[in-house]
């Protein structure tokens, strides 16, 4: 299959799409530029639309996704565990997005057989979203979180569990790519978050061990990489906000939209 690249993915041929050029793509520099961690969220006012917080979930999918995930040429190997707390018309609790269709077997059988995997309320046929344990979330993620309220006063926020031994046994470097494919989901729940009209930020603190027991993990099989939570921020008005590029040169800044 000559210029055709092709990756495998856990067993399952994935190609890498070329839509990316014939689909329409809203103009992505004002959210890049205008994108932002938040240091805080307001619990208040952080309620997000269902509608929105799937659309953000879809855009993680790389089945149903060109951009950015044409770009992708490894293997898919993170998927989010969700702590939701504040999305309308969504039960409060613990949710999984496989990220592709292996995963959600392994996952399966790896994690407390006591979660119930159903389809939450209108969600989407491509978006593979299930909802795993109803509770008040709120609490159990600040703890995991190294008791950061970030984690506990946004909409939601997720852990990226990774396909750890099995990524490993193909070689050391890809550790490397495990971290790599965390980064470009960060970015891409950044942006969706910016075109939400509310905010995201990595959460780089947080206890493993406890992550895996709250899912009833055993092993190294599945392994929780990096956290992050998006909701409406608490500007703190004693920060300055500066204009993105603004250590640039003039004649180096980027032309005015």
């Amino acid at each position: 299959m000559e210029g055709l690249k092709l990756m495998r993915i856990r067993g399952v041929l994935h190609t890498p799409s070329s839509l990316a050029t014939t689909i329409p793509q809203p103009d992505l520099i004002p959210l890049i530029r205008q994108r932002r961690s938040a240091q805080a969220f307001s619990g208040k006012t952080s309620t997000l639309p269902r509608d929105t917080f799937y659309a953000m979930l879809s855009a993680l999918v790389p089945a149903s996704n060109p951009v950015p995930w044409d770009v992708w040429t490894l293997p898919i190997r993170l998927h989010p565990i969700l702590f939701v707390h504040r999305v309308e018309g969504l039960p409060a609790g613990l949710y999984v997005l496989p990220r592709h269709e292996a995963a959600e077997t392994a996952l399966h059988s790896a994690m407390n057989p006591d979660f119930v995997w159903q389809t939450p309320e209108d969600c989407p046929a491509e978006l593979p979203l299930f909802h795993l344990l109803e509770a008040d979330a709120r609490k159990a993620a600040r703890t995991l979180s190294c008791h950061q309220d970030i984690a506990s006063t946004s909409s939601f926020s997720l852990g990226m569990l990774a396909e750890f031994d099995a990524g490993l046994a193909q070689g050391a470097p890809v550790y490397r790519h495990l971290y790599w494919e965390a980064g470009l989901i960060g970015q891409v729940l950044y942006l969706q978050a910016e075109a939400a009209g509310v905010r995201g930020t990595g959460i780089g603190c947080f206890f493993d061990d406890s992550v895996h027991e709250v899912l009833g993990l055993q092993d190294t099989q599945f392994q929780s990489l990096y956290h992050f939570t998006v909701g409406n921020p608490a500007i703190d008005t004693r920060l300055e906000m500066l204009p993105p590029y603004s250590h640039l040169p003039k004649e180096r800044q980027p032309c005015p939209q």
